[in-house]
């Protein structure tokens, strides 16, 4: 089946004109760099959305606030001290 597929392709590529082959090879060759390279870029692309999400989210912003207020307040315990 395999075989039957590459000589099926091959001779479809036979058929196009010189332009025509170069962007057909130039499709084929972003397809095989986007699959090497897809995997970790999605994996960081998705990672970074929901870090963005979840850091506009209503309760972290009040988390840092709150952390933010403690941090002051520590703070000038320890210069009253």
């Amino acid at each position: 089946m395999v075989k039957n597929n590459a000589k099926n392709v091959a001779n479809e590529i036979k058929k196009l004109n010189e332009n025509e082959t170069i962007a057909v090879l130039d499709y084929i060759s972003d397809i095989l760099t986007n699959r090497t390279a897809t995997p970790k870029s999605k994996e960081n692309s998705i990672n970074d959305d929901l870090i963005v999400s979840l850091s506009d989210a209503y309760e972290n912003k009040r988390a840092r606030q709150v952390f933010e207020w403690e941090k002051t307040r520590r703070q000038n315990i320890q210069r009253a001290a």
